[in-house]
């Protein structure tokens, strides 16, 4: 392979070769810390553009922070939002350095205004926009500022989703002008490490239940205490393990009431080959999230990854990332159905691991083709054979424009 040459992840599962990107990129996003699915989104896209040849100037807009929610004090907060605001500024000013893309790490909720400052910029010096989303909050109910990005980028930007249904959810609330941007998706299972294969129960012993997040009744905390509950209730053997760290007193008094029962382990925070080990444990991840901005978590897809499927309430872009409908649960009905699951497990088990494992392959190989076509279509040097976008599990292929 030349020197000008890099490869990308073919979706037959070889490798495909394609020139260097060669142009100048403004990244604008959250990068870790804190660690969360957009800040390794972020950091993770901003990696492969450097990897593949492009110039990468970078603002991280996180602040040091998990949001303004997590600030309990006032002037921590006022401090916080004029340091998102400095560097949303800095990011305009750096656009009159016309750089040939602009790529937003999307917000979910206030933080779209801020966004909406270097957008407008960036719509009056015609630099296209490339807002990658994390959130799936504005999609049920119409965003003011989401709809004020949306007619900010034109034609020549695009809005990046995190599966099909949320694609067509924002072509549906947002689209239908002449001019309006390219909406396509892009698993995030891209930026989820290639499957490491570990060695399952294979139906032999306890099943082994697990959950990991930022840990609030948000995301879960008091139905993974009932699933407990119910397990203990049908009499099924199992083992649960927690990791994250309690974000209130709430989840602490929860995590509280686990302790004392010798089949819980409370691991703490957990990242890298901890994390890794942490799946190495589990036959099937707990993930009940209400939280309003789930899109398409990365531990269901890290998860995945070693082949652990994930049983989840339907929300976001879950449905496309759990590759088994059984693993839905019913609103309302969470530990019910994980209890009833687990009760099956001997007999779905293993098809549900395999159906996990390959789905998640599936969508990785996908994205990363459907990676290399955005950005070949914007920075000079990526090759027209790149201008095809695959639609995640692999049955649809459609241009860029």
């Amino acid at each position: 392979m030349s020197e000008r040459q890099s490869s990308v992840l073919s979706v037959e599962g070889g490798w495909s070769s394609m020139p260097m990107l060669r142009g100048r990129v403004l990244v604008l996003g959250p990068l870790p810390p804190p660690v969360h699915g957009a800040a390794v989104v972020t950091q993770g896209m901003l990696n492969w553009l450097r990897e593949n040849g492009a110039t990468v100037t970078v603002l991280d807009s996180s602040a040091n922070s998990h949001g303004i929610g997590s600030i309990a004090s006032h002037a921590r907060a006022a401090l916080y939002l004029l340091v998102r605001l400095w560097y949303h500024l800095v990011a305009s000013a750096r656009l009159l350095l016309r750089p040939d893309v602009l790529y937003i790490g999307g917000a979910g909720g206030s933080g779209l205004y801020f966004q909406v400052i270097p957008t407008f910029v960036a719509w009056v010096l015609r630099v296209p926009v490339v807002f990658h989303h994390h959130s799936s909050f504005y999609l049920d109910e119409r965003s003011r500022p989401m709809a004020v990005l949306f007619r900010l980028t034109t034609g020549r930007s695009t809005h990046v989703a995190l599966s099909r249904s949320m694609a067509e959810q924002l072509r549906t609330r947002y689209g239908g002008r002449r001019t309006d941007p390219r909406v396509v998706p892009l698993s995030n299972a891209i930026f989820v490490p290639a499957a490491r294969p570990l060695p399952r129960g294979g139906g032999v012993g306890p099943v082994r239940v697990g959950h990991v997040s930022n840990l609030s009744l948000e995301k879960g905390m008091q139905e993974v205490v009932d699933t407990a509950a119910g397990l203990t209730a049908a009499g099924h053997p199992f083992e649960l393990h927690v990791a994250g760290a309690a974000q209130d007193d709430v989840t602490r008094t929860l995590l509280d009431t686990l302790r004392g029962d010798p089949r819980v382990t409370v691991h703490g925070p957990l990242y890298g080959e901890a994390l890794l080990d942490f799946y190495a444990r589990l036959d099937l991840l707990l993930f009940p999230s209400r939280y309003r901005h789930e899109a398409a978590p990365m531990v269901v897809l890290e998860a995945a990854s070693c082949g652990v499927p994930a049983v989840a309430y339907p929300i976001g872009s879950i449905p496309e990332l759990v590759f088994a409908e059984e693993l839905l649960a019913p609103a309302g009905g969470f530990a019910a159905h994980a209890t009833a699951l687990v009760g099956r497990w001997k007999q779905v088990g293993d098809e549900l691991s395999q159906a996990t494992l390959e789905g998640y392959r599936r969508s990785r190989d996908a994205a990363a083709e459907q990676r290399g076509a955005l950005w070949a279509s914007y920075l000079p040097g990526g090759s027209e054979s790149d201008g095809a976008v695959l639609f995640s599990g692999g049955a649809e292929r459609r241009p860029l424009s």
